[in-house]
């Protein structure tokens, strides 16, 4: 790993252990210490790290103040926590055996830009006042910096340990405790920043490098059996895992970590000058000798000297930092409103990725906001500390005119139905709901009425879960219209939310994407729009839609929730267009459940109530179950799941938040499934296509693919050969070109251009090996109309044929589709026992059984916990690590998604104090 962090359990072990560290590695000056940040600063810390300041410091002694809390008569502090960053194996290879110390230099420089952009805005502290905690950015860290040069397994490895002490100053000069959630939450994005800068300094250096996938790199001219012969530690860890049956790839992070203690060697104290003796030995038997060596040492350095005294190379940096900068935003903007400055200094860098750096993206985003492409917003993270973020052009002028046409639409269409007229249609509906045994409300009756009698073009409905909005308004206002001429279309985020939507009205169904593409031609006659699961729409498909229903004198009824979960994309239209003031209808009272004491469940969760609602199971809604470890907790689901008889599971959810997660939980539940005998007959191992999910800005971009991932087409390029019902493997990638080869299943080459041509009609995947048995569930994950498949339709496995290598699935309604396990088109499948909480939302069920981990900062929160626990009508069974934990997780994230037109807005402050970083370095 590039990047891990762990954290530091003893003080005293701490301090001793990296003393011994120092000791080891020193020899000849090789691995200094010294303090970084501006916390260091305000100490008065610089230079090399003393061990009597540190292990004071570790310890929580800071300016005559003790950190820590008083626990049990025992006086507590945790010491710190240890963020590494390692290099690319070539860069270690090149500086330790080829002997080319620039690249320590560029090392020490990568690793100072990661932990300044991390001091800037991942910095908190939480502050305790008037029995409540609040959050507070600092901006300032203490670090003790150590670098070494070899791994334990004493391969060249260049590495530097950051020791984070356990302390910030806040803003009115108080030291306290740090808060570092932030920090693990964003491992990846300061590994990726590392990476990207140290690819810069590399080229800058005279050195080709060839990039990889997640910002990875290498530097060329080192063959792949030198870079083996040096890897003894990876490999041990890849054997080790290899044991278990897993790989770097399908390995969980805690796998990783397990197999890499497993494989933990003891330091050996091999003096430094013996090991670069026995290094340049062993590359010389790997064919890499002193002359190769030396030889792309001295090409580097004329390249270098080249490019240096080109005129117009700080001219180009800025046009590729400039490029780069818009391509960031706008893959950012795709899928949040507000976005960090750290996370634009790391969507930068990748599409810069070894041409520039981060003073030059820094530079570049400077110049953005004067010039009106970027606006600097507070970003808040998941626990509502404000960092510097942006928003941009694009996000504003969306959101601006969603809430125009809005605004504009009031009074501009004529009623569904008179006052009296209305009434009359309501009193008919309760007549009919009543020969049903269906009462209506006193809400569900001035909704209907309400929207009937609106003249506003844009109206909404803010339906809590489970409050009957479909059977009971819904169907009434759809009926209504239909009687007076009104062309009705159903309308939904996924196909098979439209699908449900419009059987229950009986009229048209269409995703919203599709109507968006597709709306018809404009008329004189009258339309309705209904769409359903408002909530999950983005800003930007908001304002087409807005825009579409005035040019086709269509009114809009949104139909949703806002305490529920948001768009996948950037925006929250729903809930800011109820904000802004549109007509908006409104049923509170919950109905799905038939159990008091699961309805009082998710009363107490709509309302952020956590430690109400795990009572309310308590009492008889369900049941709360404390295991320690997910393992644990995953074998009691599947458990618990396989107990139900047939029918209870059909109308039984599991939800795991985590994609990762939900595949590991089915591979549990069907175990226990072939236990019972419920999977039967001969296995089929095939292989399924797994969307990669890339953002629009990512599609042009070489680097966001990898070799092996499959593309398929939503059109045919008769010209370029290429059949929308085929499925192409990418074999080859120039990132200079922007060229991705691709192969079809006959071995036919294809050039595609992402510049020219198919990439915002392709979509990326990567595959994966599922194994199928008759009595499986398993349902489609991509819409194909041609063959009457949509998205998220499910069905059961009938018999499956391991020599024709083909299944047969009964869906919903006894239809029987024939897969044929080798065409790609049948591919897009996956096992339904497990759902994401996205994909739960909009589902009902008798019995749902969630596993909630509290640790789970980006999945877990308050409308999360809503979502989950409003689906059962009966009972539901919570799977969590600590109760206590989880209630106190939930209260601190709301799950709320910022937008561009808010309040907030920040000018990027100059960070003048710059004496922890390189010369001329200033973020």
């Amino acid at each position: 790993m590039v990047a891990t962090i762990s954290a530091l359990t003893s003080a005293g072990q701490a301090a001793s252990y990296y003393e011994a560290d120092e000791a080891y590695y020193a020899e000849g000056g090789l691995a200094p210490s010294e303090w970084l940040g501006q916390g260091a600063q305000a100490l008065n810390l610089a230079g090399g790290v003393d061990h009597e300041q540190f292990a004071r410091l570790l310890d929580g002694h800071v300016a005559g103040q003790s950190l820590g809390t008083m626990r049990e008569g025992d006086w507590e502090h945790r010491p710190g926590w240890d963020i590494t960053f390692s290099a690319p194996k070539s860069v270690s290879i090149i500086a330790e055996v080829a002997g080319d110390r620039r690249l320590i230099a560029a090392h020490e420089y990568a690793v100072k830009i990661a932990l300044r952009l991390a001091e800037q805005h991942f910095t908190a502290t939480r502050i305790r006042e008037d029995g409540s905690i609040r959050r507070q950015g600092t901006g300032n860290l203490v670090i003790a910096s150590f670098r070494h040069g070899t791994s334990r397994a004493l391969d060249p490895q260049l590495h530097t340990h950051n020791v984070i002490l356990n302390m910030t100053r806040d803003r009115a000069g108080q030291w306290r405790s740090l808060e570092p959630r932030a920090f693990y939450q964003m491992q990846k994005q300061l590994g990726a920043i590392y990476r990207q800068e140290l690819a810069a300094a590399v080229r800058r250096l005279g050195y080709e490098i060839e990039c990889g996938k997640g910002s990875t790199f290498e530097i060329v001219g080192i063959s792949v059996e030198t870079m083996e012969v040096f890897s003894q530690r990876s490999a041990a860890i890849e054997a080790r895992l290899a044991d278990r049956g897993k790989s770097r790839e399908d390995a969980s992070a805690a796998e990783k970590q397990i197999a890499a203690l497993d494989t933990r060697l003891a330091k050996e104290p091999v003096p430094h000058a013996e090991l670069i003796c026995d290094w340049r030995k062993t590359a010389d038997a790997a064919g890499w000798d002193e002359q190769t060596r030396r030889e792309l040492i001295v090409r580097a350095e004329a390249r270098a000297a080249a490019a240096a005294n080109t005129a117009d190379q700080e001219f180009a940096r800025e046009l590729v930092a400039d490029r780069a900068v818009a391509q960031g935003a706008a893959m950012l903007a795709e899928r949040q409103s507000v976005f960090s400055t750290t996370a634009l200094h790391e969507a930068a860098g990748r599409f810069g990725m070894g041409h520039i750096g981060q003073e030059d993206i820094f530079a570049a985003i400077v110049r953005a906001e004067k010039g009106g492409a970027l606006e600097a917003r507070e970003c808040l993270d998941r626990r509502g500390v404000a960092f510097e973020g942006f928003t941009t052009a694009g996000a504003i002028a969306n959101e601006t005119k969603i809430l125009r046409l809005e605004e504009q639409g009031r009074q501009q269409v004529k009623p569904i139905l008179s006052p009296i007229a209305a009434a009359r249609a309501v009193a008919e509906a309760e007549r009919r709901s009543a020969q049903h045994g269906y009462a209506w409300t006193d809400e569900q009756r001035a909704a209907a009425q309400q929207i009937f009698s609106s003249s506003n073009r844009i109206i909404g409905l803010q339906g809590a879960a489970g409050s009957a909005k479909t059977s009971t308004v819904l169907a009434t206002i759809a009926k209504g219209a239909k009687a007076r001429g009104i062309q009705i279309t159903a309308l939904a985020p996924t196909a098979s939310a439209a699908q449900v939507l419009a059987d229950a009205l009986g009229t048209r169904a269409d995703t919203l994407a599709r109507h968006i593409l597709a709306p018809g031609r404009p008329t004189t006659n009258e339309h309705l729009w209904i769409v359903d699961e408002a909530s999950l729409i983005s800003a930007a498909d908001a304002a087409k839609l807005l825009s579409l229903a005035e040019s086709h004198r269509a009114q809009v009824l949104l139909v949703g929730d806002t305490a529920q979960l948001g768009s996948v994309a950037a925006g929250a239209a729903f809930a800011q267009l109820q904000r802004a003031g549109m007509e908006t209808a409104r049923l509170t009272q919950i109905l799905r459940q038939t159990n008091e004491h699961s309805k009082a469940a998710v009363e107490a969760s709509l309302a952020g109530d956590a430690k109400k609602a795990l009572a309310a199971l308590d009492a008889g809604g369900g049941r709360v179950l404390e295991c320690d470890t997910r393992e644990a907790r995953f074998a009691q689901i599947a458990q618990d799941y396989a107990q139900l008889g047939t029918k209870e599971r059909h109308k039984a959810l599991v939800i795991e938040p985590s994609r990762e997660g939900r595949d590991a939980l089915t591979v549990e539940i069907r175990k226990r499934l072939a236990e019972n005998g419920v999977l039967h007959g001969p296995a089929i191992e095939a292989v399924r296509l797994v969307p990669r999910d890339l953002t629009r800005a990512e599609t042009k971009y070489a680097h966001s693919y990898a070799v092996g991932d499959m593309i398929r087409f939503a059109k045919d390029y008769a010209d370029k050969g290429v059949s929308k019902a085929q499925a192409y493997r990418v074999v080859k990638i120039d990132a200079v070109k922007a060229a991705i080869t691709l192969a079809d299943q006959y071995g036919r080459i294809v050039d595609w251009r992402l510049q020219q041509w198919g990439a915002s009609n392709a979509q990326a995947f990567t595959t994966e090996v599922i194994e199928l048995r008759a009595g499986d569930l398993l349902q489609f994950t991509r819409n194909d109309r041609d063959v009457g498949r949509i998205n998220g339709q499910k069905g059961e496995i009938l018999a499956v044929d391991p020599m024709s290598r083909e299944a047969k699935i009964r869906v919903d309604k006894g239809k029987i589709f024939s897969l044929s396990l080798d065409n790609p088109r049948d591919q897009h499948i996956a096992h339904s026992y497990v759902a994401t909480t996205f994909a739960a939302q909009g589902r009902t069920t008798e019995h749902t059984f969630i596993h909630a981990d509290s640790a789970a900062s980006n999945l877990v929160d308050q409308k999360s916990f809503y979502v989950a626990l409003s689906r059962a009508k009966a009972t539901t069974a919570i799977y969590t690590n600590d109760r206590d934990k989880l209630v106190a997780a939930i209260a601190e994230r709301t799950g709320e998604k910022q937008t561009a037109l808010q309040a907030g807005a920040l000018a990027i402050r100059e960070v003048s104090n710059t004496a922890a970083l390189p010369d001329g370095m200033a973020l």
